[in-house]
């Protein structure tokens, strides 16, 4: 298990020596909790599924982050595109990723805490812990612990072929998943020794984190080992990142197979493994140019059998309470990553261009619903679909499934905007606007909120943290969330100036819309 790192613990102060699955290791306090990095969790070989990483003797140090599972940065010409910034130092490619963050309250030993399993987004292409560097508030003030585990992304997580299924029983496109779900196994068998309860796990994430979330939801290998879920912008349904089928799956891995140069002969697999890291991450499926998506978990039949909404509304969650939400500015985020980090200021054209290239059979109806010169700029036109299409409206329609499954869902509307509003980039409650005010260091960068933004942080914070204590995200202090099956179907508005159930979700995004569309 590989220690270096672009981030190191800084100064550290004893804490408890811990033992786990591969011996004794020792982490540092920072923030006012102890802290224990990159933590040998599982390795595997390439597009293989994940087994125990080997012990060792002595206390090992946990005080530097792993490497980060393999990926490209996902844009293009991002070194030498003159309208960028200068590109930060990246954390270092390694297939030898597979650790886990810990982030556990001071004297937690001997106790029961619930833990909160974070699952990092990025489009199924990028992410890494180092990001989520720390949850220090969330942990100390909301009395959990909080575990951040590396899995793999893109062709190395995700990839589906036939003789990988036949390899590993069926299950194949699915290598990310089951990293997740070893760490939520290692959490399950480990966690007591840092005075954390294994039998009142919360899985959440933001995104694709969101998404795998969802996966869970739907996997029977995922049952048991959790209780409680919160999607953050990943909903379950009706997104370029649900599950496809095999075939589909197939299909793509094969398109990956000939770009790669190892054609579709019995060979295939064995060249691809064979090839370097760096000649994998060349591929253009490991650049994020659009909403439109290679590499997602696959209905494989094995790890998943059905896609999260199919599995929502037979019943699969019916015991598992969500929390689950979206923000009222998602498409902002996608308005710079695919246009202007690539150079182009959108026009009535390019968002057309944009649409036909994600709704070919629906763009004419989209773009009559959505007309450019109905807002200030063909951007904010563009964000607006983006936004209702692929966040908005289908966690209203995941709301639903859990629901008809049986399972008891609270909604929100996230609708800070930290950064601006009626500017030029990211306006509003942007895509990921949300996930500073959860996490109290970024990348180790402390998020210096003041004010009633700080505010706002905090009522997030206690209010996940509740759930993750009961099941239910109401408590004292905070605003009455009445859950999403109550007359309206209602959201709680999450904004600096307003905690307050709202019935309108789905007529301001218009889903009545979006669900004709395919």
């Amino acid at each position: 298990m590989a220690l270096a790192s672009t981030l190191t613990a800084g100064p550290a102060f004893a804490v408890p020596v811990v033992t786990v699955a591969g011996g004794a290791i020792s982490g540092f306090s920072r923030d006012g909790i102890d802290q224990y990095f990159g933590v040998p969790m599982a390795v595997a070989d390439r597009y293989a599924s994940p087994r125990p990483a080997p012990g060792w003797t002595g206390v090992r140090e946990a005080i530097r982050h792993d490497d980060q599972c393999p990926q490209a940065v996902p844009l293009p010409d991002l070194p030498t595109n003159p309208v960028l910034p200068p590109i930060p130092v990246l954390p270092t490619n390694s297939e030898d990723c597979l650790g886990i963050d810990l982030y556990v309250p001071p004297n937690a030993a001997g106790r029961s805490l619930p833990v909160m399993v974070y699952l990092y987004g990025g489009a199924f292409v990028v992410g890494n812990t180092t990001q989520y560097d720390s949850p220090s508030q969330l942990v100390r003030d909301g009395d959990v612990i909080v575990a951040i585990p590396n899995y793999r992304v893109g062709s190395f997580g995700f990839l589906a072929l036939p003789e990988l299924a036949a390899e590993s029983g069926g299950a194949t496109g699915n290598q990310g998943i089951e990293d997740q779900q070893f760490a939520l196994r290692w959490v399950r068998d480990n966690i007591a020794a840092f005075g954390g309860d294994p039998s009142n796990v919360t899985i959440f994430g933001e995104s694709a984190g969101g998404m795998s979330v969802c996966t869970h939801l739907a996997s029977p290998r995922s049952a048991g080992l959790f209780r409680k879920a919160i999607v953050q912008s990943g909903p379950c349904s009706r997104s370029p990142l649900v599950p496809p089928s095999r075939e589909v799956a197939f299909a793509r891995g094969a398109a990956f197979a000939e770009e790669m140069g190892c054609g579709d002969g019995p060979g295939r697999l064995a060249c691809l493994r064979g090839l370097p890291v760096d000649r994998l991450l060349e591929s253009t499926t490991h650049k994020f140019t659009s909403p439109n998506a290679t590499w997602t978990p696959v209905v494989d039949g094995v790890v998943l059998t059905d896609t999260p909404e199919g599995a929502l509304r037979a019943g699969a969650s019916a015991d598992v309470p969500i929390l689950m939400g979206s923000n009222s500015e998602e498409g902002g985020t996608f308005v710079v990553l695919f246009d202007y980090l690539a150079g182009r200021v959108p026009t009535a054209e390019s968002v057309a261009a944009s649409v036909r290239e994600v709704y070919p059979e629906d763009a004419d109806a989209i773009l009559a619903a959505y007309p450019v010169d109905s807002y200030p700029t063909s951007a904010d036109a563009l964000s607006a679909v983006w936004t209702d299409s692929l966040f908005a409206c289908p966690t209203v329609v995941t709301a639903d499934a859990a629901r008809a499954g049986g399972a008891r869902v609270w909604q929100y509307r996230f609708t800070e905007a930290p950064l601006a509003r009626g500017g030029p980039l990211l306006p509003g409650a942007f895509h990921a606007a949300d996930v500073p005010y959860l996490f109290s260091r970024l990348g180790g960068i402390p998020v210096p909120w003041t004010g009633s933004a700080a505010a706002l942080a905090d009522r997030m914070k206690r209010t996940w943290a509740t759930f993750a204590h009961t099941g239910d995200p109401n408590g004292p202090g905070l605003p009455a969330w009445p859950d999403s099956g109550a007359p309206g179907n209602p959201a709680l508005q999450f904004d600096r100036d307003r905690a307050e159930p709202v019935t309108d979700v789905a007529d301001v995004h218009r889903c009545g819309f979006w669900a004709g569309v395919s």
